[in-house]
């Protein structure tokens, strides 16, 4: 009895770690001249939090945070998808959850300018 509940446990958090870490099939890293240089032709869909995002919003771009993504999809128009993400894991998560959905993503991007947290000043500068 103990050994299958061990099993189980094993193989769930194997999966948990898998779902998360590997990349997601079939999408190409973009630099961010790519995403805003297409005309029309791609969705940027902003997936960073709102603070994060309203730091360098991008104009044509819908921005609909990871944990909003689930619910409010539909939002977003059906064409090809580029996503911008604060790190790979919200990469992967987005990019899963949209093809599950029937969206094609394409590409992603993570802005490297919001490296530091912006809510707090650096010692230097006070």
């Amino acid at each position: 009895m103990s050994f299958v509940l061990i099993v189980t446990l094993i193989v769930g958090t194997g999966l948990f770690i898998l779902h998360r870490y590997l990349p997601a099939s079939h999408v190409k890293k973009m630099d961010m001249s790519e995403v805003t240089s297409e005309d029309g032709m791609v969705v940027p869909v902003d997936t960073r939090d709102y603070q994060t995002s309203s730091q360098d919003k991008l104009a044509h771009a819908v921005c609909l945070p990871l944990a909003y993504l689930e619910r409010h999809h539909q939002d977003i128009p059906q064409r090809p998808i580029v996503l911008i993400c604060s790190d790979e894991v919200e990469k992967n998560l987005a990019a899963r959850l949209l093809k599950r959905k029937g969206y094609e993503v394409i590409g992603y991007t993570i802005p490297t300018q919001h490296q530091e947290c912006r809510a707090m000043p650096c010692m230097i500068e006070k």
